[in-house]
Order: C-alpha cells, then sequence, then structure tokens
C-alpha cells in the first residue's frame, strides 16, 4: 500500500507542478483515501484548499502531516500561515515559533514569523524576526520591504526609505516596496520625491491600481499640480484600471420610489480613525423607517468605534478576505439600493468593487478629497463652497450633489472638558499651530508661516505630526524654518500622543490654528473649532483646498477664509493682535458650533437622506 500511495503522490504531483490542479487535488485525495497520514499528500492539498481560501479545511491537512512528521518545521510554517489567512493570529504565531525553534536558520519561517507578529501588533518582535531573516538572506527583498513598514509603523522614517530602497535594488520588479517608498516619502513631506517615485513605478507596474490610487492621492498634496491635471490623471485611471470591468447590470430591486431603502456603507475606517468622526454621527443619526443601514468593514481593524457603530447598523457584512468579485456578489445579494464609498483612492478603499457596480446607485464621500474618476459611481456628495457650482464639475465623472448645509457634520460632545482660556494671556504672547500631517506642510505654506512669525517676532508655532518621532524628520523641518529665519527655539515639533483626550487637550496651548494649502485640514479643523481655536484658511481652486473654507463658513467664521496668500497672512495676523477676540472666539466656540450646521448631525443626517431619496427616484424613472 505504501509503495502504491508513494506512486499515487508522485502522479499528483506532477500533475500540481504543470499547474492542473483539479487532477492534483483528486490524486491528492485518493492517496489519503488508502493512506490518510500520508504527510507530503496532506500538506500538498492543504496548498492547494488554502488557495481556494478553505482554510479550515487547509489546517486539518497540514494538521495530519504534522502528526505524521512533527519534526517537519516547513509544514508547520505552512500551518502558520493558514492560521493567520483565518485571523487566528495568536495561534499562528505560536505555531510559527515551533516551526522556528525546529529550524531556526529558516530564513522564510523568521520572514513569515515577521509578518504574523505585525499583523498582531506586536511591531518591535516583528522588526527583530525581520532582521533575523535578512541575516540568514541578506538578499530577500521582501524582508526589506516589510521590515520597512514596520519602521514606518513605528515612525522610524528615515529607515524604512532606506528599507524601501534597498528592497527596489535587490529585486525591481517587487512592486509593493515602491508604493510604500512613494507613501513614506509623502510622510516625510517630501512630496515631489513622492509624486515621482510613484510615477516611475507606475511606469515599470502599469497594471498595478493601489500604486496608481496612491499616485491619485499625492497628486493633491502638491501645489504645482492643478486641478485640471488631477481630473486628466483620475479619468486615465479609470481608463487603465476600471472602464473594462463595468458591464450592463440588471437590478431585481423593488423600484418602489417611496419605500424603505436599503444603503449600504463601504469603508476601511469603520474604527478610530479621522474618518470615524463624521461616520458614526450619521450612523446614529439615521432615520431607519427612511434608510435601513448595511456596513461592509473592508479592514480588519477592530476597537471601540468599530463595536459602537457596528451596534448602529442594522447589518454587519465584513468584505475582509473577499476579492471584488466575491464582494460585488455579497453587495449584489443584500439588494442594496444605494451602495456608498467612504474612502476612494486612500489606504484599504476598494474602488474596483464599485467599478463592478454591484447597486443600482452608487456614491462617494468623505474619505477622499476628490471623485474616482469612474462613471460607474453615480455621485459625489459635497457643498457649493467645497465645490462652487460650475466651476468644478468638469473635473469628475460623478454628478456633483451639494448639500445645502455642507457636507460634514460632527458631534461636539462633552465628554472633553471646556476650552482653557487662550494661552497668549498667560505666555504674553501668541502660539500658532497645526496639527495636520507634514505632508501638507509644502515649501509655499512654510515660507508663509515662516513670514507670519517673522511678523510677531515673539510668537511661536507648535506642530504635531507622526513624522515628528522620526529624528531626521525632525531636523529636516527645522533647517527648513531655519532658511526662511526662524529659529528652532519658536518652534514646538510635537509626535503623535497616546490618547485622544491627551490630543485634543494639546490645544489648551495654541491661539490660532493655522490650516495647510491646498491640502486643507478636515478632522483637524473641527477638533481645533471645538476646542475653542480659530483656524485661518486659504480657499483654493478644487475641493481639497476648500474644505476649511466649507467648515468656517458654515459655522460663520467666513472672515477667517482668505483668497490669497496675502490675505492669509494678513488675517492671521489681524486676529493676533486682537486679544478680546480672540478671548470673545475661545469662549462661545463651543455653543457657535452647537448652534451651526457643522454640529448638526442630525440635520446632515435628514439632508443626505433627502439626497439619496432623490438619487433613489432618478434611477426608479429611468434616469441617469
Amino acid at each position: 500500500m505504501t509503495a502504491d500511495a508513494d506512486a499515487g503522490f508522485a502522479a499528483a504531483l506532477a500533475h500540481h507542478e504543470a499547474g492542473r490542479l483539479d487532477n492534483a487535488e483528486a490524486g491528492y485525495r485518493a492517496v489519503l483515501a488508502r493512506r490518510p497520514d500520508h504527510p507530503h499528500a496532506n500538506n500538498n492539498l492543504a496548498i492547494l484548499l488554502r488557495g481556494k481560501g478553505l482554510w479550515d479545511k487547509a489546517a486539518a491537512h497540514y494538521r495530519s502531516a504534522i502528526a505524521a512528521r512533527p519534526e517537519d518545521a516547513a509544514v508547520r510554517n505552512n500551518l502558520a500561515c493558514a492560521l493567520e489567512e483565518q485571523g487566528r493570529g495568536a495561534e499562528a504565531v505560536a505555531a510559527v515559533r515551533v516551526a522556528l525553534s525546529l529550524q531556526p536558520g529558516h530564513a522564510d519561517g523568521w520572514f513569515n514569523a515577521g509578518n504574523m507578529l505585525i499583523a498582531s501588533g506586536d511591531i518591535a518582535a516583528a522588526k527583530t524576526a525581520y532582521w533575523r531573516a535578512i541575516r540568514l538572506d541578506p538578499a530577500m527583498a521582501g524582508a526589506h520591504s516589510n521590515l520597512g513598514d514596520a519602521q514606518r509603523r513605528c515612525g522610524e522614517l528615515s529607515l524604512a526609505v532606506l528599507s524601501y530602497r534597498t528592497a527596489i535594488r535587490l529585486q525591481p520588479d517587487l512592486p509593493q516596496p515602491v508604493v510604500n517608498l512613494g507613501e513614506a516619502l509623502k510622510d516625510q513631506g517630501r512630496v515631489t520625491e513622492a509624486i515621482v517615485t510613484l510615477q516611475e513605478g507606475l511606469e515599470r507596474h502599469p497594471g498595478l491600481p493601489l500604486l496608481h490610487s496612491n499616485l491619485l492621492l499625492a497628486l493633491h498634496y502638491s501645489p504645482l499640480v492643478p486641478p485640471e491635471v488631477i481630473a486628466r490623471a483620475h479619468a486615465h485611471w479609470n481608463e487603465r484600471h476600471a472602464r473594462a470591468l463595468g458591464r450592463p447590470a440588471s437590478f431585481a430591486n423593488d423600484r418602489d420610489p417611496d419605500r424603505r431603502l436599503r444603503v449600504g456603507y463601504v469603508s476601511p475606517d469603520f474604527c478610530d480613525h479621522a474618518c470615524a468622526g463624521f461616520i458614526e454621527p450619521l450612523l446614529r443619526h439615521h432615520d431607519r423607517g427612511a434608510v435601513e443601514v448595511v456596513c461592509y468593514p473592508a479592514s480588519p481593524r477592530r476597537d471601540g468605534t468599530t463595536a459602537r457603530m457596528r451596534a448602529l447598523a442594522d447589518a454587519w457584512h465584513p468584505l475582509i478576505g473577499l476579492d471584488e468579485d466575491a464582494a460585488a456578489r455579497r453587495i449584489g445579494q443584500d439588494r442594496i439600493d444605494i451602495l456608498v464609498d467612504l474612502a476612494g483612492h486612500t489606504a484599504g478603499g476598494r474602488p474596483l468593487l464599485f467599478a463592478r457596480k454591484p447597486a443600482p446607485v452608487q456614491v462617494t464621500w468623505l474619505g477622499y478629497p476628490d471623485g474616482t474618476g469612474m462613471p460607474a459611481v453615480d455621485y459625489r456628495l459635497t457643498d457649493a463652497v467645497a465645490d462652487p457650482p460650475g466651476e468644478t464639475d468638469g473635473w469628475h465623472a460623478e454628478r456633483l450633489v451639494r448639500l445645502p448645509d455642507g457636507f460634514l457634520a460632527f458631534e461636539v460632545g462633552a465628554e472633553i472638558g471646556p476650552p482653557a482660556p487662550p494661552p497668549m494671556h498667560r505666555n504674553g504672547f501668541v502660539t500658532f499651530g497645526s496639527f495636520n500631517t507634514v505632508a501638507k506642510v509644502t515649501p509655499a505654506v512654510l515660507r508663509v508661516w515662516s513670514e507670519i512669525l517673522t511678523a510677531l517676532p515673539s510668537a511661536r508655532l507648535m506642530l504635531k505630526s507622526g513624522a515628528f518621532a522620526d529624528g531626521p524628520t525632525r531636523d529636516d523641518y527645522l533647517r527648513r524654518f531655519a532658511r526662511h529665519g526662524v529659529a528652532a527655539d519658536r518652534l514646538d515639533l510635537l509626535a503623535q500622543v497616546p490618547s485622544a483626550g491627551e490630543h485634543l487637550r494639546l490645544y489648551d496651548r495654541m491661539d490660532i490654528a493655522l490650516d495647510p494649502f491646498p491640502y486643507n485640514g478636515t478632522t483637524t479643523t473641527c477638533e481645533a473649532l471645538r476646542m475653542g481655536v480659530p483656524v485661518v484658511t486659504l480657499a483654493g481652486r478644487h475641493h481639497v483646498a476648500r474644505v476649511g473654507a466649507s467648515l468656517l463658513t458654515r459655522c460663520g467664521l467666513a472672515e477667517l477664509v482668505a483668497g490669497s496668500e496675502t490675505g492669509y497672512v494678513e488675517t492671521t495676523l489681524a486676529l493676533a493682535r486682537d486679544p478680546a477676540r480672540l478671548a470673545g472666539l475661545r469662549l462661545g466656540m463651543r455653543e457657535r458650533l452647537e448652534r451651526s450646521p457643522l454640529g448638526d448631525p442630525r440635520g446632515f443626517a435628514r439632508s443626505v437622506e433627502a439626497a439619496y431619496r432623490t438619487m433613489w427616484r432618478r434611477w426608479v424613472e429611468g434616469g441617469a
């Protein structure tokens, strides 16, 4: 029987190596019918089952292989990978540790251990594992690339850049380090370098949508790229990656124009994320008589915010582990009437899911400061300040729906204490600040902020960004300001802080917030206002550069919206030189917000629902 089983295994293996996977699977099963403990047949069948996403069955066959050959580190390593793919991270880490104890000189094992540890959030241990893999195999480009990911996660941006460049040098055809090098450079504020890196990467990997999406996002940070060019870049993305996926769809949805609508929200950010402060209030205040809310998480991240949002949804169907076709089928089976994209071309977004048109009406909103570039998405929610009528419509594949009282609302909340008095009263000088990512602090922004500081020699500037945890990045920004005559002792460059409460209380040290341009803040602006800090913004031509104007206008602070760099400086200096006005704004800001459309999520939800109803009736009537 052993000889017959071995011969059957050899035949099945030949099919496997030739790519005849159905024949291989049948052959392995025939071997196991005669000899259930055959270790190689169990292992190879498990590999095929993993490829089909049948992780439970794969794990069972790996365990059978291990029972027969407990000393086989490679099979234990395979089991660890299957467990991780199931989301059983702790078991995966335990299994890979056993494999490494059996074969500590196995570079692939250390690489897999790093991947599992980083997925479990143990970044320090992941870095150690990747370094072990690199010492064993210095040419392992994937280990260098993933080490860069771990370094980037813990704020070591300069080291991450070096790791990504090493990976690219070792294996130029590996796309992931190119994608992440562009992101790391952007995180450091080296936006032009990031754009060039992503453009060169796209030439080598023209069929990689993620790389192309990252390039689209990066373009918004640069004042050198006009909106017309950004619009053409989005259209190019659609032509290259999405247009061919569109197909005539037949929807079985009930066409009653007035019935309760099934609205699906797709997002990787149902968690502690900047977008959550706008998503959660909408979910909470939806009229459940008008809409049924179905959430489709596109990320495995889970925290307390996730739990609250899940409780607010009528249904919760994660898309993790589903490819775009499977996710589209899931949404189609759910008979979603209106499918809403909350991420666009940002990290974790699923634009190619929307390219497949799984719902009759598709909308994009919130997470990305532009349209998707895809005609398959019917509408984009915005407002007349962020997207002035007649000026911005032509830059979108979607039809712009301008909500009457603004395209955002958030809950002011009472869980954080009231704002502190203006710090200038106790300090004797004005403190400006911005808690936006340094990617938004372009050379033009830095020059204008330096001009403000020069005009007020006693003033200070406080910046907070995760990038400042990286010493070389911090030193680079000190040098940039020094070239404009601003000494380091006038700057407070802060990294991230542990808690949201601690972050918000830092606004107690700030008198005036400075909005960057062309990429304005959104969450940062709302947080500053919530803590009593007025924000000065510069309104540009397109949405990304007009969000600040929209937010300030909705809460009655349009006088803090400048139309030019000169106006930005003058508006800021006038406010800084008026302590009484600053004190009055700070004292009355919470009440101002609560009375404004920006602080009225219930009213915002009614506005969104009215827009959904109009979209639905238009589809029912056969309109585009």
